[in-house]
């Protein structure tokens, strides 16, 4: 902090004259507005001392720390600030394998009553796209263990939550006939589908063993690790809040990080 004080504390304002975690403008502010000048033209430039690369090393560090080593260490702040996020993709994946409807299909669905194909004809959703800030990206990544010593996500990034399924090779199939309709996306007809799954905000150790064959041979690819299906959503089943409301008003009184280490990713 002291190197960083030494390099850009002149410009700070007389109310908050020194360079700090919550100085005013915080480190991460700081930040924000030396990548944010990078990713435009030179007119935006702060004074060079900003753009010292060890200056910069350190803002980023000390930045990462404060706003996402807390996902790493404690079950609770994992599940209040992104468990949410997780278990919707984690349940959109799940209603995939399972042929729910939950892949997100029921949420496009709907013509005259038909949930069996989504208002654009749709069988089954197979791609998503959400749009969120940088700090979701590394709230994601460090909740489930993968983001050790990284960096704070830059412009443009992006996380590719991909789900395979591991099938043998199988003789191809007969064409349908008048006595063998032809089946839509993952199996039975969609129309006699419940909205809700029996999987999908299931937490892991509660499911039945025909439950869980129903996770058998699908695998998460996250961009820097493959898990199978099933580990990934025991892991992030312990930080999928079940009621957010509820959760959000449990332990005031407890101290902010856990008695005893809960390390993300396990």
């Amino acid at each position: 902090m002291d190197y960083l004080n030494s390099l850009i504390s002149k410009w700070m304002p007389e109310d908050s004259p020194r360079v700090a975690v919550d100085s005013h403008p915080r480190i991460s502010g700081i930040m924000d507005t030396v990548n944010s000048t990078l990713a435009h033209g030179p007119r935006t430039r702060l004074p060079s001392p900003f753009y010292d690369a060890k200056g910069r090393d350190i803002i980023d560090q000390i930045g990462t720390e404060e706003w996402f080593s807390g996902y790493k260490e404690s079950e609770e702040y994992r599940k209040l600030g992104i468990g949410a996020l997780v278990g919707d993709i984690v349940g959109r994946m799940v209603g995939s394998a399972e042929g729910s409807g939950n892949d997100g299909l029921l949420e496009v669905a709907g013509v005259d009553g038909d949930l069996s194909k989504g208002r654009g004809g749709e069988s089954g959703i197979k791609f998503a796209m959400s749009g969120c800030h940088d700090t979701t990206l590394a709230a994601t990544l460090s909740s489930l263990g993968a983001f050790e010593n990284e960096k704070w996500p830059p412009y443009t990034s992006s996380i590719a939550v991909e789900l395979f399924k591991d099938e043998p090779i199988a003789r191809e199939p007969s064409p349908p006939t008048d006595s063998a309709p032809r089946q839509i996306f993952l199996g039975a007809s969609r129309k006699s589908i419940k909205p809700s799954s029996v999987i999908t905000r299931k937490p892991s150790q509660n499911l039945t063993a025909e439950e869980k064959e129903k996770l058998q041979g699908y695998f998460v690819r996250l961009r820097y690790n493959d898990r199978s299906m099933e580990a990934f959503k025991a892991i992030a089943d312990k930080f999928t809040p079940r009621i957010w409301t509820v959760a959000c008003s449990d332990n005031l009184e407890e101290p902010a990080f856990p008695r005893s280490p809960e390390p993300a990713g396990f």
